[in-house]
């Protein structure tokens, strides 16, 4: 189970960064039931904005709309220092 949760984080990203636009919102309700649905991981949408908080944390650049819901604007681009 806790492999699972671990989980959720990643395909929360994945929503966002390929599913989701300035002009395509995603509310954390249909997140959730996406990864029910093709994942068959059960999760709510507390879950999935607990784990929105941390990407934020992370560094990607989450915009919110109230009511509308929301999309990932930037993600952390990690270049080499060799």
């Amino acid at each position: 189970m806790t492999k699972i949760k671990k989980l959720i984080i990643l395909y929360v990203y994945d929503a966002l960064k390929y599913g989701s636009s300035e002009k395509c919102l995603l509310h954390q309700t249909k997140i959730a039931k996406q990864i029910s649905q093709f994942c068959g991981i059960q999760c709510n949408r507390k879950t999935i904005a607990r784990n929105i908080n941390y990407l934020r944390e992370y560094g990607c650049e989450i915009v919110t709309i109230k009511g509308k819901g929301c999309y990932m604007k930037s993600y952390p681009n990690f270049e080499r220092t060799d």
